[in-house]
């Protein structure tokens, strides 16, 4: 996977993580929990889509809008893909007999695990060792925390 394709995984996981913390809060189905995360995580890819697309204008003079946004669908999908594993486990954990906040709890852990691994993985990648792989570490597991935040919040 490209570095920016990991760098949209990430942004896809964080992104679908916390609406899960959202739409979980008070629903009655877990449908309703899926879809809107579904819905929200296609908008932000869409956003992420456009800004490239049109943003990228303003430096790309020589491509015109409509092949940049051919070019912005086809590598953007990263955010789409790191969308889903939460969404995964939130299922799974369903389709396993966890009641819905279970459920919830269960897929905003495993983001949290995940952007947690992830940034520490990278830190390590990049040369990072001891203290300065503890204090990355902590800041990309910090990120997950912010998930779990917010669904406490709005619980």
């Amino acid at each position: 996977m490209r570095e920016r394709q990991i760098d949209e995984f990430l942004y896809g996981a964080l992104v679908s993580g916390s609406i899960l913390a959202v739409s979980s809060a008070h629903a009655e189905d877990s449908r309703s929990v899926l879809f809107a995360t579904g819905l929200v995580n296609i908008t932000y890819w869409l956003a992420h889509v456009y800004v490239d697309a049109v943003g990228g204008r303003f430096h790309d003079h020589e491509h015109s809008t409509g092949w940049r946004l051919a070019h912005a669908l086809r590598n953007n999908t990263g955010v789409l893909v790191g969308s889903v594993p939460p969404m995964v486990v939130f299922a799974l954990a369903r389709l396993f007999g966890l009641d819905l906040a279970a459920a919830a709890w269960t897929a905003l852990w495993f983001t949290f695990v995940m952007l947690g691994s992830v940034g520490a993985y990278a830190a390590y990648r990049a040369g990072a060792r001891r203290w300065p792989l503890i204090g990355e570490a902590a800041i990309a597991f910090g990120f997950g925390i912010v998930v779990i935040l917010l669904k406490i919040v709005l619980h």
